[in-house]
């Protein structure tokens, strides 16, 4: 199977910041108003955008169509070094994913070798399946990434989805994570999908599945969390 990206005019929008009803978050939160709510998610995204290293594990799946797989997931992030583990990933496997200054770097358990010049690009070329991995440090914390748009903070002061790039991200759970976060949570369960009309997916023989891409992220345990001092 493979994708390519199609053409996409990006659009300059205002950013647009709405209050939802919170009434799918688990763990129980005071709403607010919508001023309160507003200002509770700047602090909220201050105290989210310190974290800088952390460790994570979880589950992924992916679909288009009739097609698709699924993956257990464990990442060790740091600012200057990542990696990426999948177990049973997408019916490949287990690769290991290690991206630095320099590039990234796919091994698999058959010995192979894949070099490029992101997590996305070598797990694509080894399974053809586009994950975005290069926006899910951002996201994965529940934070808009650069060029975020159509962004909706729901009744709690949380961000509940938005658009970036060709992707559209909407926030499904939260869960608190004690006293490294205390009053806040970091995501639970969140689905990414491609945006109509900006991609073009193939089956191995060439068959054509249409231009729907969707990623489901379940992170059920974080660790290590630790937070810059800016």
């Amino acid at each position: 199977m493979s994708a390519r990206f199609t053409g996409y005019r990006q659009v300059l929008l205002v950013l647009a910041v709405s209050i939802l009803s919170a009434c799918a978050t688990p763990t129980p939160m005071e709403e607010f108003t919508r001023e309160e709510a507003l200002a509770r998610w700047e602090t909220i995204r201050g105290e989210l955008a310190t974290i800088d290293h952390w460790s994570l594990k979880g589950k992924m799946g992916v679909r288009t169509g009739p097609k698709g797989g699924s993956a257990t997931l464990k990442w060790r992030y740091a600012p200057d070094s990542q990696e990426i583990e999948l177990y049973g990933p997408f019916g490949g496997g287990r690769v290991i994913i290690n991206v630095d200054g320099s590039g990234a770097v796919l091994r698999d358990t058959k010995g192979r070798v894949i070099r490029g010049k992101s997590a996305s690009e070598v797990l694509y070329q080894r399974l053809g399946w586009h994950v975005p991995f290069d926006h899910l440090a951002d996201w994965a914390r529940g934070l808009p990434g650069d060029g975020a748009r159509e962004v909706v903070i729901d009744g709690t002061g949380r961000l509940r989805r938005m658009v970036q790039d060709n992707w559209r991200i909407e926030y499904q759970e939260y869960e608190s994570q004690g006293n490294t976060l205390p009053g806040f949570a970091l995501p639970a369960k969140l689905q990414v999908s491609a945006l109509p009309g900006t991609m073009e997916i193939y089956a191995d023989d060439g068959e054509y599945l249409g231009d729907e891409l969707n990623v489901k992220v379940i992170l059920n345990r974080w660790w290590e969390i630790e937070r810059n001092s800016s």
